[in-house]
């Protein structure tokens, strides 16, 4: 494959080494500037070139690391177009975990949390759909609650 420096090359020999200018210096004064602009132009494509595999290189580095990431966050198995396996990690983590679930006196969403910040002190859960308090616990430790709380697992 002739590559575009080559082919600038040969059209500079063509035209230097024939004589269908004749003597028009004028001609051939415009033909060099030509050939000079081509000759830029060759090479603001090589450094495109060099920078363009420089950009696939990294992006290839970023996406070996990624997998790598992705290998050990979900496993060797994970298939991200599987979503019956989601449904499963998603069993094991309620088996682990108690939520509360609470309706927002505000917009009436219902609104699920850890049982475990109903222990914790300072703590106030807003409901993710208005913002209105749902739940909220006092450097005392009362508890405050908007609207009934029921357990769920």
């Amino acid at each position: 494959m002739t590559t575009v420096k080559e082919k600038i090359a040969y059209l500079r020999g063509l035209i230097e080494g024939s004589d269908f200018l004749g003597q028009d210096a004028q001609a051939r004064a415009i033909l060099e500037k030509m050939l000079e602009i081509f000759d830029d132009m060759a090479n603001q494509l090589d450094e495109l070139e060099a920078g363009q595999e420089e950009v696939e290189e990294y992006l290839e580095a970023i996406d070996a690391d990624l997998g790598e990431l992705e290998e050990e966050i979900y496993g060797h198995d994970h298939d991200r177009d599987d979503d019956d396996d989601e449904d499963d990690d998603d069993e094991d983590d309620d088996e682990e975990t108690n939520f509360v679930e609470m309706e927002c006196p505000k917009c009436k969403e219902t609104v699920y949390f850890e049982e475990d910040f109903l222990y914790d002190d300072d703590v106030e859960v807003a409901c993710p759909e208005c913002g209105a308090t749902i739940y909220k616990t006092g450097s005392s430790g009362e508890d405050k609650a908007d609207a009934g709380a029921g357990s769920s697992s």
